[in-house]
């Protein structure tokens, strides 16, 4: 006697998209070796996890509705433990004919991902554009523009006064840092005179 069963199951969701249709389609070969028909398959799409699971936080979720018979349901569950690919998988009993509808397939997100691909180029050809148009009508700065915009303007005061006597402040702390310095290499090798009297 056939019962309606459901599997719940989910794939790594940091699995790039070829790779998750081709563990899709692993499972659907599982589940087809033990069933006697597939009724339906739904996509929920990538969903956070609420805890991590083997250090993943995003999970691709699928329902599949199919007819089995009972004594086939525990070499199903053991297909499904061997494979590495499913997270993890409920079969329960399919009461009523609900079945929720998808979310974001696999499909959906190749095609945000061509949009997205398709807006980066229109913005870098405008960029482009925009840059040659600039040229064309003398709008854009010339080489000899950008040097004199980056070469900082030299001031003409009498400061000149005043660098000779910063010179001769920063000669004193030089000089007052050598004599720290000669004392401390002193204190040392009097230490070693007197370390080699007393033995």
């Amino acid at each position: 006697m056939t019962r309606k069963y459901e599997l719940l199951y989910v794939l790594n969701g940091t699995l790039r998209t070829d790779q998750l249709k081709a563990q899709m389609q692993r499972v659907q070969e599982l589940v087809e070796s033990v069933a006697e028909g597939i009724v339906e398959k739904v996509e929920w799409g990538r969903r956070r996890l609420a805890y991590e699971i083997q250090d993943v936080r995003d999970g691709y979720y699928v329902i599949v509705h199919f007819y089995m018979n009972p004594e086939n349901a525990s070499e199903l569950e053991r297909l499904l433990r061997i494979n590495d690919a499913v997270m993890r998988y409920l079969i329960v009993l399919a009461e009523g004919s609900f079945m929720p509808s998808g979310r974001r397939t696999i499909a959906d997100e190749e095609a945000d991902q061509e949009k997205e691909t398709a807006k980066a180029l229109e913005a870098e050809a405008e960029a482009a554009a925009e840059a040659s148009e600039e040229v064309a009508e003398g709008d854009a700065p010339t080489a000899d523009e950008v040097k004199l915009e980056d070469e900082v303007p030299v001031d003409s005061t009498d400061d000149k006064e005043d660098v000779p006597a910063e010179t001769e402040e920063t000669e004193e702390v030089v000089e007052d840092s050598d004599e720290v310095s000669s004392e401390s290499d002193e204190e040392p090798a009097e230490e070693s005179v007197n370390d080699n009297v007393s033995s």
